[in-house]
């Protein structure tokens, strides 16, 4: 959570970083002081005033004492400060995006509980946060290989005494290799910088008129749902988080215009961070039912993979205490199977009955899965 922040906070134009012990309301909103030269009493803002146009970081959100997190809901909703201390009667703009990052009770976060149950925050605090994400540690052999040699390789390039040629022809080969099959050409800080600053200075995009239906409709559903479930609690203003977030990806495409697939990517979003904070015995639920939103624009390869991934995980499990459902494991070269049919099977309640082309991808092949067409079976080697 703590590198995310820290990358943010260098990619921003104007970024405040804190943490939550060593901040209180004073330092995040305004403070009056005696100015020890003159006598008089002088006003100093805080953190989120000093972000305003930008973003206020605040690690350790969950350490904050409940007095000091409260002083910030005004600037969370109204976008100002208002001051009344010492004669001094005034408003301050904060105009700021807030990311904050708390660590769930007990260390770990326990998915048979709700998001509210698991951190130690307040419903109006979490209403006034667009997206709540929830970064598990899930078990999973291909990420945590590619993980492990990410790690490995910063620690030897940060050395002082290294150079290109130190590199081993190996590492070399395998990193241009992952290069070739993603097909993603990651974007140097210093330019994404630049074009998040251009588009926030220049793009000023319009919402269509044609599209607030759908917002309202998805808004009515959310809302009943909110009701019979717990978790993250739903009002007017996440009608607005919907707007501010398809404005902001019509910003990144440098658009003057919000189009339907920025209206579905805010919707899909919205939507997730709502399942993602429910019970794990209700998440399946909710996800086929708001499937026609979460899914309506999305790359068939990446959902795919995704599920793909969760099949194996299962199969890996049910492998280590002995079952074998459905699945086999060759204990030579280390390969795991897993039957196609169960992958149909769950690419059908999304609508996706060919899976050919998803076999022949690059991003099925750079996860190190094989497709065996004579026995049936897709074959991940580790």
């Amino acid at each position: 959570k703590s590198q995310f922040l820290k990358y943010t906070q260098n990619t921003a134009g104007r970024a405040v970083y804190t943490t939550g012990k060593g901040a209180s309301a004073v330092g995040l909103t305004a403070a009056v002081h005696k100015d020890p030269v003159t006598g008089e009493y002088v006003l100093e803002g805080g953190a989120l005033v000093l972000a305003d146009r930008g973003v206020c970081l605040i690690d350790e959100f969950d350490k904050m004492n409940e007095q000091d997190r409260v002083s910030i809901h005004e600037a969370m909703e109204q976008q100002s400060i208002s001051i009344s201390k010492a004669g001094i009667v005034t408003s301050l703009q904060a105009r700021c995006s807030v990311i904050a990052a708390a660590n769930p009770i007990g260390g770990r976060y326990d998915s048979s509980k709700t998001f509210s149950d698991n951190v130690e925050l307040t419903d109006p605090i979490l209403s006034r946060f667009d997206i709540l994400c929830v970064v598990r540690d899930v078990i999973d052999p291909v990420l945590d290989e590619r993980l492990a040699k990410f790690v490995v390789q910063s620690h030897v390039s940060s050395h002082p005494t290294f150079s290109e040629e130190d590199r081993t022809d190996d590492a070399t080969v395998a990193m241009a290799q992952e290069a070739m099959e993603d097909d993603v050409e990651s974007i140097p800080q210093e330019l994404l910088r630049k074009y998040i600053s251009f588009s926030k200075r220049e793009i000023r995009p319009k919402l269509n008129v044609a599209d607030l239906p759908k917002i309202q409709r998805v808004y009515a559903e959310l809302r009943k749902e909110s009701v019979t479930r717990e978790g993250m609690p739903v009002a007017v203003r996440h009608i607005e988080s919907i707007v501010r977030m398809s404005e902001a990806r019509a910003c990144m495409r440098l658009s003057q215009q919000v189009s339907v697939e920025d209206i579905d990517a805010a919707i899909g979003c919205m939507l997730q961070s709502f399942i993602g904070t429910q019970k794990q015995s209700v998440q399946k639920t909710l996800q086929k039912k708001f499937a026609r939103y979460t899914h309506f624009h999305r790359d068939y390869d990446a959902l795919l993979l995704e599920i793909l991934r969760g099949l194996l995980r299962e199969t890996m499990h049910w492998e280590s205490v002995g079952a074998r459902p459905s699945s086999q494991m060759d204990s030579v070269g280390q390969t795991t199977a897993v039957r196609c049919t169960l992958l149909e099977h769950k690419a059908r309640e999304y609508g996706i009955t060919d899976l050919v082309p998803f076999y022949r991808s690059a991003a099925f092949r750079s996860s190190h899965f094989s497709y065996d067409a004579a026995r049936g079976f897709i074959i991940h080697t580790s």
